[in-house]
């Protein structure tokens, strides 16, 4: 690891990563009183940075190490991850959602995956807060299968003529639908601009509307007095010599030189697979696996969503460049029928109307990758006025054989091993997620389409492989987050979910970190010792 070159005064909470998470807590915590410090591995950048292009989009995914993949539900792992200030909250598509009930259940209710150690209503004052913290827009209304919640703060944002096509195949098949909850202004909120609906998100939001760590927590935490350090790349946590205790982190800077931050708490809010890459480099004498990792569970239990796009070529126009990223409407009809016929098991959701662009990671050109030559420029030229797209999110149960491990045979640049992802989608959630593909292609052709067709399966979004739980056998930390066995380190991000449900993590480890400030609050003088 080289010898400490850099000792710095000890703060009282050290946060690594500053995503959504990371910045969330940093935020509420700062403005409590706490002396926090957030080491970020990434660039330092602002608002003004952001640029409407999809190369700058590119450059806001991960830059870190690689991240080695192996199976059928791997690979791509740098597109849902960020690089500096804001980590991927700086590019994500503010789509918004709650787990359902028995997504905290499902090891009891259906024999699959694992339980959660709290439940729906635990977690729903927390979402309710979250709500409001980030702004959301939406129609409780208009959604039959929400769980109980506080209507959005926001009306949602309006419908554009993309969604209001495949509404009609929605419509034709009797599916409900509903306006797209986001985390994205409908109108002027928090002294953030409305959106402009100019279907730039995943290149970042320049005028503030996407609730986005940049304009949203760090502002605050700033102004609070939290101090953020860039281009310090954390490469371990470490504790006293009974390891009971995390006395603070170390890191290097962008000359290489070793630091070492001491810290009352550390907090661990990176993305899925680094949080679970930092406590397997943490690994010591009282620790040999790994940081809180005497269960042998750090880095198990790893998922993603099974998804595919419907594409077709409607009837009307469409202006599928207009919008937002992550789709302007949605539908979970049928959702918590996890098991809808033999051999299958997840839920399913519908995010419609996606803002696409000509080319680029998701362009309408990469949907067909068939074209080239004449038959591509006509696709682009005529068959694009009218382009649909829609995404099917499905389940991936949770299994202790899906994880993330150090691959020793790679290391990154400091001589450190790198991550290695390793998933397989169980074959119920595969039939499940070919249940989808059908009915997308019905969907679509009751909305007009005559030849509408479906993208390769792909893996998004990450969670698991550091689940929380009330055995320390089985688990990692607690429902706050706390390690079972280093009191003063907390984990924060999707890599706590014991399920990953069928709908984006984000709502979910937002109202989690909000939960977990406030437990740090209530018990700081025994946290800090």
């Amino acid at each position: 690891m080289g010898d400490v070159q850099h000792e710095h005064d000890a703060v009282e909470v050290v946060v690594v990563g500053s995503g959504i998470a990371g910045s969330t807590v940093t935020a509420e915590l700062a403005e409590s009183g706490f002396d926090v410090l957030t080491l970020e591995a990434g660039p330092e950048r602002t608002i003004e940075d952001m640029v409407s292009s999809q190369l700058w989009a590119r450059r806001l995914k991960w830059g870190g190490p690689p991240i080695l993949a192996e199976g059928d539900l791997a690979g791509g792992l740098n597109f849902g991850m960020g690089w500096g200030t804001g980590g991927a909250g700086a590019h994500w598509y503010g789509n918004w959602y709650r787990f359902h009930e028995n997504d905290f259940k499902e090891r009891s209710l259906y024999g699959q995956g694992l339980d959660w150690p709290i439940e729906y209503g635990d977690l729903r004052p927390w979402y309710d807060r979250a709500d409001k913290y980030f702004g959301a827009s939406g129609n409780r209304a208009r959604e039959p299968w929400s769980p109980p919640a506080d209507p959005y703060p926001m009306p949602p944002l309006g419908e554009l003529p993309q969604s209001t096509a495949i509404k009609r195949g929605f419509d034709a098949l009797e599916i409900p639908t509903s306006p797209n909850s986001v985390a994205i202004n409908s109108e002027r909120y928090d002294e953030r601009a409305p959106c402009i609906l100019d279907g730039w998100c995943d290149a970042g939001c320049p005028i503030g509307a996407l609730a986005n760590p940049l304009v949203l927590q760090w502002p605050k935490a700033l102004r609070a007095g939290a101090e953020l350090r860039h281009k310090c790349y954390v490469t371990a946590v470490k504790t006293d010599a009974s390891g009971a205790r995390a006395t603070g982190v170390e890191y290097r800077d962008a000359a290489g030189e070793v630091h070492m931050q001491p810290a009352d708490i550390v907090i661990v809010a990176c993305h899925t697979v680094p949080n679970v890459r930092l406590l397997l480099l943490s690994a010591s004498g009282s620790h040999p696996n790994g940081l809180a990792n005497r269960s042998g569970m750090v880095g198990h239990h790893f998922m993603s969503h099974p998804s595919l796009i419907i594409y077709g070529i409607l009837e009307d126009e469409t202006q599928p460049h207009l919008g937002v990223t992550g789709g302007n409407l949605f539908s979970q009809e049928g959702y918590d029928d996890k098991q809808p016929a033999d051999a299958t098991f997840g839920s399913r959701a519908w995010l419609c109307g996606q803002a696409a662009k000509p080319n680029g990671l998701l362009g309408i050109a990469v949907s067909r990758p068939d074209l080239y030559g004449s038959a591509l420029d006509k696709f682009l030229r005529e068959d694009a006025k009218r382009f649909a797209n829609m995404t099917a999110v499905c389940e991936e149960t949770s299994v202790k054989e899906n994880r993330v491990e150090l691959d020793r045979s790679v290391t990154d640049a400091h001589g450190l091993p790198v991550a290695k992802v390793i998933n397989n989608i169980p074959k119920e959630n595969a039939a499940r997620l070919d249940l989808a593909r059908e009915e997308g292609l019905r969907i679509f052709r009751a909305a007009g389409a005559s030849d509408p067709w479906a993208g390769s399966r792909v893996n998004i979004h990450l969670a698991g492989g550091t689940p929380m739980g009330d055995d320390p056998e089985r688990s990692v930390t607690n429902s706050f987050g706390q390690t079972h066995e280093v009191d003063n380190l907390f984990i924060a991000g999707a890599s706590l979910f014991p399920t990953i449900a069928a709908v984006n993590p984000t709502g979910t480890l937002a109202a989690l970190a909000l939960r977990t400030v406030e437990y740090i609050k209530e018990n700081r003088a025994t946290l800090v010792g």
